[in-house]
């Protein structure tokens, strides 16, 4: 399992990075109208099954997010460490939580599409995965 933890680690470090990159140079906007660009083009390209492959898309997040934070909860044995995790944990569930609430309410037609992603949310977040999975990386190199 530690292995595993380890591989999830390193794989949301890889992908957090681009977009961890274009928030400390300061110019996270680009990147972000480009994922709502290709978002609402793959929406229209799908029309109807696209809700039922964003809902499958949001599960899967949700059930990665979930074991990556319990592996690291579990598997690191730093204190601070196992303090910041909750910590993140309690952020995420309010993040996905809010998410999930916004993707309800634009396929209800209650929400545009720019209203689906709080963007300085999914930046916080976005750093706090990048941060996170970088210190979980060190811990396992250095410790075990």
């Amino acid at each position: 399992m530690l292995v595993s933890l380890g591989i999830m680690a390193g794989i949301i470090f890889l992908l957090y990075s681009v977009y961890f990159v274009s928030i400390i140079r300061g110019n996270p906007e680009h990147l972000e109208m480009e994922m709502m660009r290709s978002l609402a083009d793959w929406i229209i390209r799908t029309k109807g099954s696209a809700q039922a492959y964003m809902w499958g898309m949001y599960a899967g997040s949700v059930l990665v997010e979930g074991c990556y934070l319990y592996l690291a909860i579990v598997y690191v044995a730093n204190p601070a460490m196992r303090f910041l995790t909750g910590l993140f944990i309690l952020f995420e569930i309010n993040h996905l939580l809010s998410l999930g609430y916004n993707l309800r309410r634009f396929f209800s037609g209650k929400y545009l599409l720019s209203q689906i992603f709080h963007w300085g949310r999914e930046r916080f977040s976005a750093v706090l995965f990048f941060t996170h999975a970088f210190l979980v990386l060190a811990i396992l190199a250095a410790f075990d």
